[in-house]
């Protein structure tokens, strides 16, 4: 009887009567710990499993030897449970869970697991009596086909000798691999030498997510993989064939399970022999990913566990299996074997290349902590809490008091104005009784499904009204939304989902193959936010999910994540107390009433979004939203002022429109935010604005809650760069030097922020949060910004830079490291360096520096970039990469930025002549006489600061230094010039996605198509 088992290590004692007593008391809530087997049926013994002391002083927790107990069978009596508990004595202190596979799979072993140590903790038991089976649950879900025959065709991933002796081996991954299971399975591809079958178990709760059953719910999908084949093409193929549901397809195992049991064994013993003989087997190798767990769901009063990993079984028709576990920091990769009698020493070799395969690179977190400050006596700052009362009203006596909650405060204006408008535009018209209505729909569906107050829920939506539903349902059920940019590739929404913890997703049906890779459940928000504006079904529910559900100012509103300068995002969490002060000063200060009609343009993912969303359906006016590409075309109606009267932007956003020649209308607000404001940007946008309009520069990292200080946008600046101007409200701010003293005002310092929008910290990340969530010497809170400002002789504060090497690319903040260890983390790749870089102060572009690995001698640089958008968003895609023979150094040995070459110049060296004749078919522009690849060249050129001479065919307009907004800059230039207004939106469509591969020829043959059609 195969036996699967789970071990968890940890610090301090547990003592074995305690963990007796709560085997027992777990065995009431998890009845398949009591199973025995009478016959050929399964049945309750209502005996709970035994607890077995083992003397573990000759345990090898590498190479998993010297415990027999480990390979022991579980004995089958009619009156001993199929499951069993071993203690292990000595340290670190052990418990191991076994069970026998036919009454478990890994997933029901894990739940068994933390039922006991709930019992070990005193907490209520959660109901794992659910008695469904595969078969039960295969005949409801049905059959999707028949698997194809498999025969005993499959090399070993270990070579040499077919053998029965089995070993297992263990390894520790630092990290948390993204595609953890592509990457093994190419790895043993590779092993193999020629095509690999591999089996990969997949769990059939998801199909079934309600349901807690611990039983073997797990069939498998097998995926021929040839030596060669990638880990990123195995993952699609693994992807694809989850989305067919191929695990439902019958198979052999189906025949077998009708026949007598001594007649089932002896086939399969049968197979293994022939198979042995011939040195083939059914796969190469199963490889199970048993998902992520936190060790705080394994740890009891004086027991900490520290790693939790799993055995997996030897498998009598497979000669190789792999089981990951992934905690917080690393992954757990243990292997069995079988194999002849140096199997032992093959397996050290292949585990060794599978956790190669695994390891991602990433660069050790450095502290960065400023020097203390010691006795220095702090001076105060200049301005404390509430000294912005000249730049806001009411002032802090007329705010939200502290004490209550976004939700609150939405639920009193939608009963102020039910019929009013809370969402209007091309796609919905929702009053703010729909919108409420429909949210308490999402709230009601997520309760009911166990959400917790205080976790985290996914919001994979674009700027629509159904998202809106979701994040205010989620808000409701006291839970905290996780916004998710659905520009991000699947991958990183998985990781973002995952980092979090997340259990649940909402999701729009059109975004909802993005969390194909979240391991929760995905609940699409079409389906449950439904409920009818005059008093549908599910209201009832909704209000009785909605009398128990009610978040404090202290618990959790949102978290957004942010580049990460250890490599990894960091998610950022913020609490409704934060939230409701920071909408509190914003609202009043942006004009928000009932004629508000707010621009949703800002990426959900992107924490300037909620300063689109919030203050005005707090203060009766309407969300208009934008959904898709925020492209040249709908920048100019959002200026128009026909759907929208208040924008928030970025600075880079008005250098495009004014480049575009787009002047607004009927604009009475705007917020500018999310990087530095130039004084040549603030005049241009008070000009063109009017005076009518209100314009605000507003400042602040996610950290301290959408914005900690402002400064309103007046004539007459005359320095390099608008005022950030004033902390607000219940906000403080300090401008320190390295020793955290107060600097003279006109001399630079550190922007310190204290006060009650200070973020929680980061998620799961205790060691980062100390080092940027400090105490400064008088004993307050403080967030170390890194970013250098000095204080105007009017008060006013003014950005100057940064103390470290992170950057703004359209807004968003990027952090070199993280796309530095994506980059590094490629095989043909050994150093990297990023910066941003442009032509011009408007046209600035990620670029990164790459010094190859030894015996490379080339690498594609467009391949490169499609790699890293697999698991990056977007704006950490560089726009230009470039191979260096080394990077360059200080005198202290670190990487220096500044003497990195210019990363445009290689793009128009070595081409010539008039781009016509230059490999393209140039066309021919009847209006001015001109070739069309003339005029589009032409165009590159007064866009992109560089000669038309120098630009052919081949000419790249990314490598050239343009980035998204330039290229919307350009493609309204080629609809004035060559095609027509209503043209321009047809070449858009022709030219597909931006941010992909973008040639001069390839533009102006898609200019000749279209001009062709009309």
């Amino acid at each position: 009887m195969m036996v699967i088992q789970l071990v968890v290590e940890g610090d301090g004692e547990i003592a074995a009567q305690a963990l007796a007593r709560a085997v027992a008391r777990a065995s009431r809530s998890c009845p398949g710990s009591r199973v025995v087997r009478r016959g050929r049926t399964w049945t309750d013994s209502g005996v709970p499993a035994r607890v077995v002391v083992v003397d573990a002083g000759s345990f090898d927790r590498t190479a998993l030897t010297g415990l027999p107990e480990l390979t022991g069978h579980l004995a089958q009596a009619e009156d001993r449970p199929a499951c069993e508990v071993l203690l292990l004595t000595g340290q670190p202190s052990t418990v191991v869970f076994r069970a026998a596979h036919a009454v478990m799979d890994l997933k029901g072993l894990r739940t068994w697991a933390a039922e006991v140590f709930r019992a070990l903790r005193g907490e209520p038991p959660q109901d794992a009596a659910d008695t469904l089976t595969d078969y039960r649950l295969l005949d409801s879900l049905g059959r999707t086909g028949q698997r194809p025959r498999l025969g005993l065709d499959q090399r070993s991933p270990l070579g040499g000798q077919a053998g029965m002796a089995a070993v297992w081996r263990r390894r520790t991954v630092p990290g948390r691999p993204a595609a953890a299971t592509a990457r093994v399975s190419a790895a043993l591809a590779e092993a193999v030498g020629s095509p690999a079958r591999i089996m990969v178990p997949v769990d059939l709760r998801r199909h079934a997510r309600a349901s807690s059953a611990t039983a073997n719910l797990t069939l498998p999908v097998f995926l021929d993989v040839p030596p060669g084949q990638g880990p990123d093409a195995v993952h699609r193929r693994l992807l694809d064939a989850l989305a067919d549901r191929r695990e439902l397809a019958a198979g052999a195992e189906a025949s077998l399970a009708g026949l007598p049991l001594p007649v089932a064994a002896a086939l399969v013993r049968a197979s293994r022999t022939a198979g042995l003989a011939r040195q083939r087997h059914l796969a190469s190798a199963i490889v199970s990913h048993a998902g992520r767990l936190d060790p705080a769901e394994f740890s009891a009063d004086g027991f900490a566990a520290t790693t939790v990993y799993a055995l997996p079984v030897h498998a009598p028709l497979v000669p190789f299996s792999v089981v990951l576990l992934e905690l917080p920091g690393h992954t757990e990769l243990v292997v069995s074997a079988r194999g002849a009698a140096d199997v032992g020493e093959r397996c050290d070799a292949l585990i060794d290349r599978i956790a190669g395969a695994l390891m991602t690179g990433e660069p050790a977190a450095g502290s960065g902590e400023l020097p203390a400050a010691g006795s220095q006596e702090l001076r105060r700052p200049r301005f404390e809490p509430g000294a912005a009362e000249r730049l806001l009203a009411p002032g802090p006596e007329g705010l939200p008091p502290l004490d209550t909650t976004v939700v609150q405060l939405f639920r009193a204006q939608a009963v102020r104005s039910p019929q009013a408008p809370a969402v209007t535009g091309d796609a919905a018209h929702w009053s703010y009784r729909e919108l409420d209505r429909r949210s308490d729909a999402v709230c009601a569906e997520l309760l009911a499904r166990g959400v917790r107050r205080g976790e985290v829920v996914g919001v994979v939506a674009d700027r629509t009204a159904y998202g809106l539903a979701g994040v205010w349902g989620v808000l409701k059920a006291g839970a905290a939304f996780l916004p998710v940019d659905v520009r991000n590739p699947a991958q990183r929404v998985a990781e973002l989902l995952g980092d979090a913890q997340a259990r649940f997703c909402l999701a729009e049906a059109a975004w909802a193959d993005l969390a194909r890779g979240f391991d929760g459940t995905t609940i699409l928000l079409e389906d449950v936010a439904t409920v009818a504006t005059d008093g549908g079904p599910l209201d009832a529910r909704a209000r009785e999910a909605l009398a128990t559900a009610a978040p404090g100012p202290d618990d959790l509103a949102y978290v957004i994540y942010t580049s990460g300068s250890t490599g990894r995002p960091k998610g950022v969490q913020v609490e409704h107390r934060s939230l409701v002060n920071a909408v509190g000063w914003l609202a009043p200060l942006m004009r928000c009433d009932a004629g508000t009609r707010a621009a949703y343009s800002f990426s959900p993912g992107f924490d300037l979004s909620l300063m689109q969303i919030f203050p005005p359906l707090l203060h009766g006016g309407a969300i208009v939203p934008v959904p898709g590409e925020l492209d040249h075309l709908k920048l100019r109606d959002m200026f128009s002022g026909r759907l929208a009267n208040t924008l928030s932007l970025t600075p880079t956003h008005l250098d495009l429109a004014a480049r575009l020649g787009v002047r607004p209308t009927g604009i009475r607000a705007l917020q500018l935010g999310g990087e530095n404001l130039t004084a040549a940007t603030a005049r241009r946008a008070r000009e063109d604005f009017g005076a009518d309009c209100l314009i605000v520069n507003a400042y602040g990292p996610t950290e301290a809650t959408l914005a900690c200080t402002v400064a309103v946008v007046e004539d007459g600046i005359s320095r390099g760069s608008a005022p950030i101007g004033v902390p607000v409200h219940r906000t403080g701010v300090s401008v320190l030097d390295e020793r955290r003293r107060e600097v003279p005002d006109g001399r630079l310092g550190e922007l310190y922020v204290t006060g009650v929008q200070l973020a929680r910290g980061y998620l799961g990340r205790p060691d980062l949060t100390d080092e940027r969530f400090v105490l400064l010497p008088d004993g307050r809170r403080a967030y170390r910004t890194g970013d250098l400002v000095l204080r105007l002789p009017d008060g006013q504060l003014e950005y100057t830079g940064r103390v470290d090497d992170q950057v703004k690319i359209r807004g968003h903040r990027v952090e070199p490291a993280e796309v530095e260890a994506a980059l590094t983390g490629m095989p043909d790749i050994a150093q990297a360096a990023v910066v941003a870089r442009g032509r011009t102060e408007e046209v600035r572009a990620l670029c990164a520096f790459v010094v190859l690995a030894q015996d490379i001698t080339a690498i594609d640089e467009a391949a490169v970039r499609a790699e890293l958008a697999r698991s990056l968003p977007p704006h950490l895609v560089p726009t230009v990469v470039r191979v260096l023979p080394a990077l360059p150094e200080t005198a202290s040995g670190k990487t220096d930025r500044k003497a990195l070459p210019d990363p445009f110049e290689a793009a128009t060296a070595g081409a010539d002549g008039s781009p016509g004749g230059a490999g393209f078919d140039a066309g021919s522009d009847a209006r001015s006489g001109h070739a069309v690849a003339d005029v589009t060249a032409e165009i590159w050129s007064r866009v992109l600061r560089c000669e038309a001479a120098g630009l052919d065919a081949s000419s790249d307009f990314h490598a050239l230094g343009g980035d998204s907004l330039a290229v919307l800059e350009m493609l309204s230039a080629l609809g004035e010039e060559l095609l027509g207004g209503s043209a321009e939106r047809r070449l858009l469509d022709r030219l597909g996605p931006l941010s992909g591969e973008l040639t001069l020829g390839r533009v102006v043959a898609a200019v000749n198509v279209v001009r062709s059609e009309a």
